[in-house]
């Protein structure tokens, strides 16, 4: 058995890197740029494979930067993409609020801005998974767990990115969508939305190892990305935790997090019991198709939403298969 393989051109984990720069068969080339938040997160590296396999497509030149979670970097690349002139900037921010003033000197510039996975004012599109939604499909899948499996007051930890409005949205829908599904009991939260990070495995390891502290009985642990609730995981693991009583779950459905559930549900055994598929290889890809409208002139007052679902022992296998291609796994994640 093997998992859907999505096949893009390989990307450097630092810096910047430009790809491609051939003429589409209209005779008309474009230049895109890419700047992520971190190419440490599995998500936001596919999300990159996905950018650059759409321009390829076209024929248009790709640069992709790294800032390694670093917002200062950024507005430095985003600065260096309007003195190149590139065409489109497509912006996963590290601050938001940082990229206003240069979202409106690009577009001065003549240049199109696309806000990917996070929301910049005056930006020309918006194109995420909603934030909200994920963490209701997040939520849901864990509460569903809970209710068949567990009993009575619990208590609960939810991950995400310090201070971010966004993130502070998705961990919301995580918390009101259990609170839903979860009638055996109640259950307090130990944190607010906003407070405890998770970008990466070492960020939740750290952070859960501290939590099992202070809540040695904590049984729900969600988080706005896979990453690092699968750090948060191994903490528990380590210290001897009662699996049984424990739920750990996160978004993006990263290879780590499919290859777990899969085995999982094959051992009968483990509390890595859902992620959220906002699939970051077809984001990628739509992100450079609404690029193209842009250019053709059309607008976008809306946020592009990108469709999210849960992935349990329920369906995992959906995700495992022998010959799967890129479009047909694009095609299927884009609908």
């Amino acid at each position: 058995m093997k998992r859907r393989v999505v096949t893009a051109v390989a990307i450097g984990v630092l810096g910047v890197m430009a790809l491609g720069s051939a003429v589409n068969a209209e005779g008309e080339t474009k230049k895109i740029a890419y700047t992520t938040m971190t190419l440490a997160s599995p998500y936001f590296t596919k999300v990159s494979q996905g950018i650059q396999a759409a321009c390829e497509e076209r024929g248009w030149e790709c640069t992709v930067q790294d800032p390694a979670m670093d917002a200062a970097s950024q507005l430095s690349a985003i600065e260096d993409f309007i003195n190149q002139g590139y065409d489109a900037i497509i912006i996963s921010a590290v601050d938001s609020a940082a990229c206003v003033d240069v979202v409106k000197e690009a577009q001065e510039a003549g240049i199109k801005v696309i806000g990917s996975s996070t929301e910049i004012e005056g930006e020309d599109a918006f194109v995420s998974a909603g934030e909200y939604d994920m963490g209701e499909v997040l939520g849901t899948a864990i509460g569903e767990w809970a209710q068949g499996n567990l009993d009575g007051d619990l208590t609960g930890v939810t991950f995400g990115t310090i201070n971010d409005p966004n993130v502070m949205i998705r961990e919301q829908g995580m918390r009101e969508s259990f609170e839903k599904a979860y009638t055996n009991g109640s259950i307090s939260w130990i944190n607010e939305p906003g407070t405890i990070g998770g970008v990466d495995s070492d960020d939740g390891m750290n952070n859960m190892e501290a939590i099992l502290q202070s809540n040695p009985d904590i049984n729900i642990i969600m988080g706005s990305n896979d990453a690092g609730i699968l750090g948060a995981y191994e903490a528990a693991k380590a210290a001897g935790k009662d699996l049984t009583k424990m739920a750990f779950g996160g978004v993006d459905a990263v290879d780590q997090a499919l290859d777990e559930i899969k085995a999982e549900k094959e051992a009968g055994e483990g509390a890595y019991r859902a992620t959220c598929d906002n699939t970051p290889y077809a984001h990628g890809m739509k992100d450079v198709d609404i690029a193209e409208q842009l250019f053709d002139g059309e607008t976008f007052n809306e946020q592009i939403l990108i469709p999210a679902k849960a992935v349990t022992w329920d369906n995992i296998d959906d995700y495992f298969t022998d010959e799967v291609t890129t479009e047909e796994e694009t095609t299927e994640a884009a609908n």
